[in-house]
């Protein structure tokens, strides 16, 4: 559903994005240009393997980054919330998306042509460079789980899965909790692991009073407890 286009230059996650980097007249013209949608939960704005299409930039909500595995099942690689640009890895000559993206909450998504957006990193140099650094991140990423797989027990992974569904979800603790879209086989694919294994982990997690859960519904996090658990291989991290 298309909604009314808000501007750039007053964008509330400017700052955490490529886009802080931008001059005010870049951040005219992206606003000239861009479309502004509400995408509802399950929503799909990238599908692997298709040629082009646009980029996309998550105003508010939460995406999966997914990607065809053994016996064409999917695969999450990661959770993308606020700030997060998509698509851009199949701009530059007409090339394959490398990963599918789905809505997994309610979001709100500003998208650009594939060809406004070579535009645009070719009149401001510092975009360019910017986008540059963000695909070298994407890269770094790639690595971190790598290491995560490998050096990582299932429960530490699992653990750090809820680490990074908290930040995401902006969890706080005198709240009420937050409510996560996520089926355990997506936990699973987070984590590296099997669905039996994510709930047994969760199970233990749980009675060491780490988390707090009823289904889908994330009562409580243990932050400093989740992050001691993880502590001993968070310089391997540091790639």
């Amino acid at each position: 559903m298309k909604q009314l286009n808000p501007r750039c230059a007053t964008c509330r996650v400017r700052d955490c994005s490529v886009l802080r980097v931008c001059p005010d007249n870049i951040l005219e013209e992206l606003s000239d240009n861009k479309n502004y949608h509400h995408v509802e939960r399950g929503g799909r704005l990238l599908t692997e393997g298709e040629l082009g299409g646009n980029i996309y930039f998550v105003r508010a909500g939460i995406v999966k980054i997914e990607i065809t595995g053994k016996n064409g099942h999917p695969m999450i690689l990661r959770l993308a919330g606020p700030g997060t640009i998509l698509g851009h890895r199949a701009s530059y000559g007409n090339m394959q998306q490398p990963y599918s993206a789905m809505a997994v909450e309610n979001s709100y998504i500003c998208s650009i042509t594939a060809a406004t957006y070579l535009q645009l990193i070719e009149k401001d140099a510092a975009l360019h460079q910017g986008m540059i650094q963000l695909m070298l991140e994407e890269l770094r990423q790639v690595e971190r789980h790598a290491v995560r797989l490998t050096h990582f027990s299932v429960k530490e992974r699992v653990a750090d899965t809820l680490l990074h569904i908290a930040a995401l979800y902006r969890y706080q603790s005198a709240g009420n909790g937050i409510h996560v879209h996520l089926e355990r086989q997506e936990l699973a694919d987070l984590s590296g692991t099997t669905r039996e294994q994510v709930s047994r982990m969760l199970s233990e997690l749980e009675k060491e009073g780490l988390v707090k859960f009823r289904g889908k519904h994330f009562k409580a996090f243990n932050i400093e407890g989740l992050q001691q658990l993880t502590a001993l291989h968070q310089e391997e991290l540091q790639l």
